[in-house]
């Protein structure tokens, strides 16, 4: 079971980041086609406005002291993260929440990939053809097509890290560990709601 509820900081950031990505993912699939231009324009400006909260995101992680646990990887971290894949092997859930270990390593991993989405998508938004930056020659049109193609892949990891965190909060919810109440409510159950 969780231990300690989420703050608010982390709430609202997670709130952010997840209706972004979550949009952008699924937006993805319409944006190579050339038939739904006004797809890929709002996978633009939301891709913006996702780049941004990832950067508040990066200062919260700075402020707040949490990259030991979303980037646990020395000694003590290495060997928490062995321990919760030990209790995964006998078919258990490591604790969720902020914790060190596989938890706040695979917290670490998306935050990672879904910043190089963000690198690579306003990258791609200043050197796209016919838009706003250095792509009326044949150097911007190069580089879109290269920072396009790292984009997709990195869109692929993307991908797995969404299903896998979100396929892991709802086992850690049916497990009877209220994540969903503890990071969008920042409380561990109902009681906890009336103070």
């Amino acid at each position: 079971m969780q231990e300690t509820s989420w703050n608010s900081g982390t709430r609202w950031l997670h709130i952010g980041l997840s209706t972004t990505l979550t949009f952008e993912l699924f937006g993805g699939f319409w944006v190579s086609d050339p038939n739904t231009r006004m797809y890929f324009i709002i996978h633009e400006w939301v891709g913006l406005l996702a780049a941004a909260v990832l950067l508040v995101e990066w200062l919260w992680i700075y402020a707040d002291g949490q990259s030991s646990v979303l980037f646990p990887w020395n000694a003590n971290g290495l060997s928490m993260m062995k321990a919760d894949m030990a209790i995964l092997f006998k078919g258990r859930l490591p604790q969720a929440g902020r914790t060190v270990g596989l938890p706040g390593f695979w917290h670490g991993i998306g935050i990672l990939t879904m910043t190089g989405l963000a690198i690579t998508g306003v990258l791609i938004f200043f050197v796209i053809p016919g838009g706003r930056g250095a792509s009326s020659s044949s150097a911007g049109a190069a580089a879109f097509t290269t920072l396009s193609g790292v984009h997709r892949y990195i869109s692929y990891m993307a991908w797995v890290y969404w299903i896998a965190h979100v396929s892991a909060a709802v086992l850690h919810q049916t497990q009877g560990d209220p994540v969903f109440r503890a990071i969008f409510l920042g409380t561990k159950d109902a009681e906890d709601d009336r103070h």
